[in-house]
């Protein structure tokens, strides 16, 4: 009988970054309302309009073992955490990703994840980085299990670095995370 001794987990992060200044006042009203009840109505970030997509960057990440330990004690009925990816953080540091990562070198900002679903070992998060929630050069990204809206709480799940997301106060940054498990 063959057992499988390794797990592979990867994950590939893409940036789409989206000018808003075209749009029309009608779908800029619609956003600000979107953007005013989106925390107590989650669903509601499927309606919000995106402008012109003017770039789109994809980078693998490192997935960490902070992570790896929130789902191993949900595994065992362990309820500490809920095993759930809930925030998506940018920062502005400049680190070597690696599996013991526990934070981001240097977070500035974090959001709720907007969506997720899962098929076949696959699991799909996205998250929205509005015009008007932050602007800067990020040179990180990470997201979090079971994280609030303090800087570097939750468990880190994964890591990336090295990049270079201009976001200013017209565009959207739309982050989509995919994360494959698989026996190897």
């Amino acid at each position: 009988m063959n057992v499988n001794s390794n797990i592979a987990v990867t994950g590939e992060i893409t940036a789409n970054f989206y000018d808003q200044s075209v749009l029309d006042f009608l779908d800029r009203f619609i956003n600000r309302i979107i953007l005013k009840f989106r925390d107590n109505y989650p669903g509601l970030m499927k309606y919000y309009r995106l402008g012109e997509l003017k770039k789109t960057e994809k980078k693998k990440n490192v997935i960490c073992n902070a992570g790896f330990n929130a789902i191993a004690k949900r595994l065992c009925n362990d309820n500490t955490y809920t095993g759930y990816i809930n925030k998506m953080a940018l920062g502005t540091g400049s680190p070597t990703p690696a599996a013991s990562d526990t934070e981001l070198d240097t977070e500035t900002y974090r959001n709720t994840t907007a969506s997720s679903t899962s098929s076949s070992n696959v699991a799909y998060l996205t998250a929205y980085f509005t015009e008007t929630e932050c602007n800067g050069t990020y040179t990180e990204f990470g997201n979090f299990i079971d994280g609030t809206t303090t800087p570097d709480s939750g468990q880190l799940w994964s890591h990336i670095a090295s990049i270079s997301w201009v976001k200013n106060s017209t565009t959207c940054l739309v982050v989509s995370c995919q994360y494959t498990f698989a026996s190897a």
